[in-house]
């Protein structure tokens, strides 16, 4: 039996390392989401609770929380629209967002930490 447990024991270190490592990781998407949120999504979109600088473009755009707390929000969905989001002022030229400029890995990230305010179980 003991000699089971000294064979095991490695085996767990390693899953328990795993799992940290997958925590540490989704926080660091998180943490990049933002930044990058702050940077490219702050002139039509509030991206965080208690941000002070209002949107200047798109006042009736919905916050990133509304955005997360809608049911069918999805990481694949958000990073779709990110990819093809164009203007919805027809007053304004049908161009690409910001957001569509963003990387694949960019816009996980972004996902990641749109996701991560939801408060709606």
């Amino acid at each position: 039996m003991p000699r089971i447990l000294v064979l095991a024991f490695p085996a767990l270190l390693t899953a328990m390392a795993g799992a940290g490592a997958e925590a540490t990781t989704d926080e660091a998407a998180i943490r990049a989401g933002h930044n990058l949120a702050i940077s490219s999504c702050v002139a039509c979109h509030v991206v965080s609770p208690g941000q002070t600088v209002q949107p200047v473009l798109g006042p009736a755009i919905p916050t990133f929380q509304e955005i997360a707390n809608r049911p069918a929000t999805s990481a694949e969905s958000l990073q779709s629209v990110m990819k093809t989001a164009r203007w919805h002022d027809p007053g304004m030229a049908a161009t690409l967002l910001p957001m569509s400029r963003l990387s694949d890995k960019e816009r996980a990230q972004v996902a990641s930490y749109i996701l991560s305010l939801r408060t709606q179980p």
